[in-house]
């Protein structure tokens, strides 16, 4: 759920978990947070960043799922922070056992 604009704020990002989390009310933890840090010694850009991020996401099971990729430099190298939900839009919980 893209604005019109193509920029979404924080407000449009929250907006877009709203069906999922309230499709289902049972499941204890409807949101995920993964940290992905890559190695100091690679040279990543934005664009390779969000690649890995997005595969990352796909492999797991949860590539339609709405989600925030944010680049984060806190520490001495860049590292992801990806919030998601684990609730299907259909109101299933993302079968995660075996991650």
């Amino acid at each position: 759920m893209e604005p019109p604009d193509g920029v979404p704020d924080i407000g449009h990002c929250m907006r877009s978990f709203t069906p999922y989390l309230a499709a289902n009310k049972r499941t204890e933890k409807p949101v995920m947070h993964i940290s992905l840090n890559p190695s100091p010694e690679d040279n990543l850009s934005d664009e390779q960043l969000e690649a890995i991020a997005r595969d990352y996401l796909q492999k797991l099971g949860y590539g339609n799922q709405p989600y925030i990729i944010y680049k984060h430099e806190d520490i001495a190298r860049p590292h992801l922070h990806i919030v998601t939900t684990c609730v299907t839009e259909r109101g299933s919980k993302i079968n995660d056992y075996q991650i």
